[in-house]
């Protein structure tokens, strides 16, 4: 007798089994999405976010999307089910400061606001007029625009606070977002 259609009880049964499992495993959902922070170096994180996106294509693995966030130099955000996948995918990347991406516990909708910011309130700002600095580390400085410079959105200032100019006029270019005028007769 040739081995030809015979079969063991056992094979046959095999085969449903493995395609049962395959089964399950399709239904069971995805791992819930986690976001995790990468350091990189300032200016790359475009670049940075194209390879990890081209590299956890290549691997297979569980990267659901990579966020550049806006205004937000030097970093990026990983969405990943697995943090396997989130520290495989940046392990040994050329201009990535920090190998192990730090978990964020925020939600969804605080990410949302990171890459599409609201709408800034733009205030006409003229030479010669007095300013305040109203966002970033010199919030609260006020000064003296020298000049607006609107294609690159820009105004340089005057520093009048004596305390920060040492004594010494002291100009500097901020964003002109960053600025507010001072009202008439405002301390």
């Amino acid at each position: 007798m040739s081995g030809e259609g015979v079969t063991s009880e056992g094979a046959g049964q095999e085969a449903p089994l493995e395609a049962e499992a395959e089964r399950q495993e399709e239904k069971q959902p995805a791992p819930p999405s986690r976001f995790y922070i990468v350091n990189v170096v300032s200016g790359m994180e475009v670049k940075v976010a194209a390879v990890i996106m081209e590299r956890a294509r290549s691997l297979g693995l569980d990267i659901r999307s990579v966020i550049v966030p806006y205004g937000l130099k030097g970093y990026v955000i990983i969405e990943a089910g697995d943090p396997g996948d989130a520290y495989e995918v940046v392990r040994r990347l050329r201009h990535v400061k920090s190998t192990r991406p730090k978990l964020m516990n925020v939600s969804v909708d605080e990410i949302i606001k990171m890459v599409k910011p609201e709408e800034a309130k733009l205030f006409k700002i003229e030479e010669g007029q007095e300013v305040e600095v109203i966002y970033g580390p010199l919030r609260g400085l006020r000064g003296k625009v020298l000049y607006v410079d609107e294609r690159k959105g820009e105004v340089m200032i005057a520093i009048q606070d004596a305390a920060f100019r040492g004594g010494s006029a002291m100009t500097m270019t901020v964003p002109i977002e960053h600025v507010r005028p001072l009202k008439e007769g405002q301390p």
